[in-house]
């Protein structure tokens, strides 16, 4: 955190100098400890933050990666001389345990091309797919693994 309070002191200050950083540094380093002392901040909350940063940003290029794997096939299928799918709808269990996480996944889940949650009751996930092998493995799926790591 005290490296978040230099930046913001260095981005308010709009130039860089010696001077500017060894204030900055200063002051940043009494507003830590005051947060630390008088607000009951932990240092380990610094540790829980970036790792939470870190995995919001891996969630993130997961949804891109899979987002595109996606729009291939769904490409593939509406661009083929005979349609051959099988529509179908699946229920599961994700093993989620906030509320936001398993938004966050259903939402995930519907952004993909091809799949729809239909309905989420507590941890039971019914999704809809324009074709079985769009959700194969969906139980098992990279969402899942860092939202639970997310939820620790």
């Amino acid at each position: 955190m005290f490296f978040v309070y230099l930046l913001v002191w260095l981005i308010f200050s709009m130039r860089f100098s010696v001077e500017v950083m060894v204030v900055g540094a200063i002051v940043s380093a009494a507003v830590y400890w005051f947060a630390c002392v008088h607000m009951r901040y932990k240092h380990i909350t610094n540790y829980k933050i970036i790792r939470k940063l870190f995995l919001g940003i891996q969630y993130a290029l997961v949804l891109l990666w899979e987002t595109v794997k996606a729009n291939i096939a769904v490409f593939r299928i509406v661009f083929r001389k005979t349609i051959k799918i099988e529509p179908c709808i699946i229920y599961f269990r994700a093993g989620l345990k906030t509320n936001a996480a398993r938004v966050a996944f259903a939402n995930s889940t519907t952004l993909t091309p091809g799949s729809v949650v239909v309905t989420l009751e507590d941890d039971l996930y019914c999704v809809h797919s324009l074709d079985g092998k769009l959700v194969e493995g969906i139980e098992d799926s990279g969402f899942i693994k860092l939202l639970q790591k997310i939820e620790e």
